[in-house]
């Protein structure tokens, strides 16, 4: 394990510490005392849930179970299935908070149709997000989050938007703006701006918040201020002179100059919000009476702003925590600085390359965690998420790959918006009114999850009852329980489903679950019946 960070920082001002001569040595306190690890088959369950949003396959699971170390193969596999990048942006959306159900300027300003809608608004919302996810699933070094000279977007975004989006072509993709903005990475996308606007009074100090919590792990607006009284009236000059306000102005507003040529003067204009204004950069030093500069060093504003960002090393220890904390499904306390600081030293060796990072995060006991023994303090059982709830980006995803099922009304995707959908109500993340996902089952969460496990029932009986290669429902509709055939596709789905092997009890209770509802209604309902117990069941819709 590497030396915690006020270690090092303590080395490089060439101060000492006490060595085991001088003193005793100090009590070590695991952390993760009483944290049982989960069994390797329903570790890669998390594993895959997490980057690929679907369930692994049987053999993966029979592998696994052979030899737990091959866990760690298959997690290097999924970092290039077809859908991490999908899983990811959903996964940073949770912390970006950029994915909106509207913005200022919306898809009829576009006169785009109105089916279109749902898709404009995740378009612009993912813009930032699938730079980063691609940078991750490239393996680019993480500077190139700050400095790309090229953005992603889709074909949609190409058409609306100053892009070189390939013609002809579809998906995300590799495009630069040609309208003369910098080249700075998520710094320079418009997704990021439309979601984090600014007015007059503000003057892009909100965006700077926006960029230190989001890319340095460091929450401006959660600092204590002290302010005494004052009889100064006149904002402006309050920032310049008073003390409790120059305390966080004298960093803020320099870095706000930089970001002018995203300044707006007509709100809810389209041509004004998706084009940047090189003509307008001077503004910022006027209006904020200073210098464009990040952390005391004057710079150049925008154009350079994402090179001083990148060797910020708050920026690459941020990383760390922020995989950490998005992975672990909780935020970081004082006893994961240790781990953290091991998993930022690792990040710097390898030379930024975020795919080893997001890997030995997924090795840590905090991710890994699946249980509590006796020894597990009150601390411990109160900080670790032994169990997380499936998202409904993960729901959606596992069941469009279990019963093909695509939940759609009138072009919206009914788990990944509000207008129509129900992704808040099934513990989701909005990006405006609810920033973070919901841990425990709720009411309206169980509403959701009933509704969408019945859909998935009967997709997967249509599909697969009775015909020949099916899927994930193999059994023959004349076998009945007891049977062979009958018992060995409910240990099939038990272990398809939860990763783990099925006890004799339970095919017992559910084939007499079966029974009942084909005594009343026939073998197709029981089939539904027993699918949609088993996609309510908890050890399927946790993790």
């Amino acid at each position: 394990m590497k030396p915690p960070l006020f270690l090092l920082f303590l080395g490089a001002l060439g101060c000492t510490t006490a060595t085991e001569d001088s003193s005793p040595p100090a009590v070590v306190i695991d952390p993760m005392a009483g944290v049982e690890p989960l069994p390797a088959p329903r570790l890669l369950r998390r594993i895959s849930l997490d980057l690929r949003g679907t369930l692994p396959s049987i053999e993966e699971l029979d592998a696994v179970e052979a030899d737990p170390a091959k866990v760690g193969d298959y997690a290097a596999e999924y970092l290039a299935s077809p859908t991490f990048e999908d899983r990811l942006a959903s996964q940073l959306a949770e912390r970006w908070h950029t994915v909106l159900d509207t913005y200022e300027v919306n898809s009829n300003d576009y006169r785009l149709p109105q089916d279109q809608s749902d898709w404009f608004a995740h378009s612009v919302g993912e813009e930032p997000l699938r730079l980063i996810a691609h940078v991750v699933a490239d393996n680019r070094p993480w500077s190139e989050v700050v400095t790309a000279d090229y953005t992603m977007s889709n074909e949609l975004l190409g058409m609306v938007w100053p892009l070189d989006y390939p013609a002809g072509e579809t998906g995300w993709r590799e495009a630069h703006y040609t309208d003369g903005r910098p080249a700075a990475g998520v710094l320079s996308t418009n997704g990021f701006y439309w979601r984090y606007i600014t007015n007059a009074s503000n003057k892009s100090r909100g965006r700077v918040a926006a960029i230190s919590r989001l890319l340095l792990c460091n929450d401006i607006l959660g600092r204590p201020i002290e302010f005494q009284r004052s009889t100064i009236l006149d904002p402006e000059e309050a920032i310049r002179t008073a003390p409790g306000c120059v305390t966080c102005h004298s960093t803020v507003d320099p870095i706000a100059a930089s970001m002018f040529g995203f300044w707006w003067t007509i709100s809810y204009n389209p041509y004004e919000m998706q084009t940047y204004h090189p003509e307008r950069e001077r503004l910022g030093p006027e209006l904020l009476q200073t210098e464009p500069g990040w952390y005391g060093t004057q710079t150049g504003g925008l154009v350079d702003m994402g090179w001083y960002i990148s060797h910020d090393p708050r920026f690459q220890h941020c990383a760390a925590q922020s995989f950490a904390e998005e992975y672990w499904h909780r935020e970081s306390t004082m006893e994961d600085y240790t781990q953290i600081d091991g998993l930022w030293a690792d990040f710097l060796a390898d030379q930024e390359r975020p795919q080893g990072l997001l890997l030995a995060v997924l090795q840590t006991p905090q991710y890994t965690a699946g249980s509590f023994t006796e020894e597990a303090t009150e601390a411990t059982r109160d900080r670790e998420q032994v169990e997380r709830l499936i998202s409904p980006n993960q729901q959606r995803m596992m069941f469009e790959d279990l019963a093909d099922l695509e939940w759609t009304q009138m072009g919206f995707v009914g788990l990944e918006n509000d207008i129509t959908g129900f992704r808040t109500l099934a513990g989701g993340v909005d990006g405006y009114s609810v920033t973070s996902t919901q841990k425990v089952p709720g009411l309206t969460w169980e509403l959701v999850n009933k509704r969408y496990s019945e859909a998935a029932s009967q997709k997967v009986v249509a599909r697969d009852l009775g015909v020949e290669g099916a899927e994930l429902l193999t059994v023959s509709e004349l076998a009945r329980p007891g049977e062979a055939e009958f018992d060995d596709q409910l240990r099939a789905l038990h272990w398809r489903l939860f990763a783990e092997r099925a006890d004799d009890a339970w095919v017992a209770d559910i084939g007499a679950l079966w029974t009942a509802v084909d005594a009343d209604v026939g073998a197709s309902k029981a089939w539904e019946s027993v699918l949609e117990a088993m996609f309510r069941d908890p050890e399927f819709v946790s993790y």
